[in-house]
């Protein structure tokens, strides 16, 4: 079976302007660029003959306009942050902006993903439900890809190390992750501003649908009568959301090493240009069958 490796990009352009610092050349910030492709190297030495896929999030919200609240205190944040949070933003998403524009094509990848108003997730979740012939690992930490993994696909920590998969999801949760979308949908989501039945944590939502939960309960009752607001969650939880396109992975990247070389001398990577890095940048092999 064929694998590849799915990049949550935004999460890891995030991760690494906050840990890599501050770096120019030619008067242009290149600190999320140099990040993002040494992450890249690494990836392509712990998961060799994978196809990789990159989705981004989309700076327009469809959910916002089915849910106003939607992720409601990270635009107040944005609001009240500092003109120096604010310029520190605008200069990580140039960044953003200039590898899924210009990197990434100039290397020869292909399978790079954005939709005007959907998010990574959805991107994500449409590249595993329709490419079955592919095993996946979805480099992320976003609780919400819980719902994608399965027998073809795992979730990985760039960071620790640590997978995610239908065995450590069902010791820590007791069930199927295909309970997942369901239990987010009665519990909510803090972290988008999706409120959920008040009380209920996804483990109590579990029990609630593994019918484990005493029927006299508080939770139980309030769980019961909040069937609407629980169809409403569902739309906006549940990957992929309705709209998201169809993306089928394109076996015809064109990746060799005077791509990478003549990329590095653009941004002045010279580090990149060691024979580690080189070596990692050529187990880069797109078409698998491994």
């Amino acid at each position: 079976m064929k694998k590849a490796i799915i990049l949550d990009c935004n999460y890891i352009c995030h991760v690494v302007f906050h840990s890599v610092p501050p770096l120019s050349f030619q008067h242009k910030y290149t600190q999320v660029i140099f990040g993002f492709m040494k992450r890249l190297l690494v990836l392509a030495t712990e998961f060799p003959s994978h196809t990789f896929v990159f989705v981004w999030d989309s700076k327009y919200s469809v959910r916002r306009e089915i849910y106003p609240l939607y992720k409601q205190q990270r635009v107040k944040a944005g609001r009240e942050s500092t003109d120096q949070e604010k310029h520190s933003k605008r200069i990580a998403h140039l960044q953003f902006d200039e590898i899924r524009e210009t990197v990434l094509p100039a290397l020869g990848f292909t399978n790079s993903h954005i939709q005007i108003g959907y998010e990574g997730d959805d991107l994500m979740a449409s590249v595993v439900h329709n490419n079955e012939e592919y095993d996946f690992v979805i480099v992320t930490t976003d609780k919400d890809m819980y719902q994608l993994i399965g027998d073809n696909c795992k979730m990985y920590n760039h960071t620790t190390k640590v997978f995610k998969t239908v065995k450590t999801f069902e010791d820590e949760y007791g069930c199927s992750p295909l309970l997942w979308a369901e239990a987010k949908s009665i519990a909510g989501c803090s972290t988008d501003n999706v409120f959920g039945v008040k009380g209920v944590a996804e483990p109590t939502a579990i029990k609630y649908l593994l019918g484990k939960m005493n029927p006299k309960t508080k939770k139980f009752k309030a769980i019961e009568a909040s069937g609407d607001m629980i169809i409403e969650n569902r739309e906006i939880v549940t990957l992929p959301m309705y709209g998201t396109k169809k993306i089928k992975i394109n076996d015809n990247d064109s990746i060799n090493r005077q791509s990478f070389v003549k990329i590095c001398e653009k941004y002045n990577f010279k580090s990149l240009l060691t024979k580690k890095y080189l070596e990692a940048w050529d187990r880069i092999n797109t078409v698998s069958t491994c």
